[in-house]
């Protein structure tokens, strides 16, 4: 098995995440990809888009800036890519619910709005959001894009 990794993830942001490829014998590699940020080698339709945080989430999803990252979502749906959101937020949120809980640090988004643009992003483009912990993202990773969790499985909306 083989992970590209997209170029323009941040150095200090992968270094966990290349620590458990390393640990467990997976080749990576640095490339450029059009769309999210993992993907497995011969697998081009199965992409992994890592989000670190809900507050970036809610950013992308609820902010005046989000038209980019919706153009990429239909840029994938379009061109058949199964994208996978994973956002790592720690133990206080592994599923949905608890992120009708969630309260930010900054901007005037809440748990519930955030929730709301969640579902609409499932049900209307088929993009699942995961949730896991920072420590736990490279296995994350290795086993969406294994596709050892089958879509409308409902462990891939478990977190770790």
């Amino acid at each position: 098995m083989k992970v590209y990794i997209d170029t323009r993830e941040k150095e200090h942001a992968i270094n966990g995440i290349v620590a458990y490829f390393d640990k467990h014998g997976i080749e990576w590699e640095r490339v450029k990809l059009d769309t999210g940020d993992y993907m497995m080698e011969g697998e081009p339709n199965l992409i992994v888009d890592r989000k670190q945080s809900l507050q970036e989430l809610a950013h992308n999803l609820l902010s005046l800036d989000r038209a980019r990252f919706y153009k990429e979502i239909r840029r994938a749906k379009l061109n058949g890519i199964q994208l996978v959101i994973l956002c790592e937020h720690g133990p206080d949120v592994r599923t949905f619910e608890d992120v009708k809980n969630w309260k930010p640090k900054y901007g005037k988004a809440s748990g519930r709005s955030l929730a709301d643009a969640i579902f609409r992003l499932e049900v209307g483009y088929g993009v699942p959001v995961l949730f896991c912990s920072k420590r736990s993202t490279g296995k994350r990773i290795v086993e969406i894009l294994s596709q050892e969790e089958k879509d409308g499985n409902q462990d891939l909306v478990r977190g770790d």
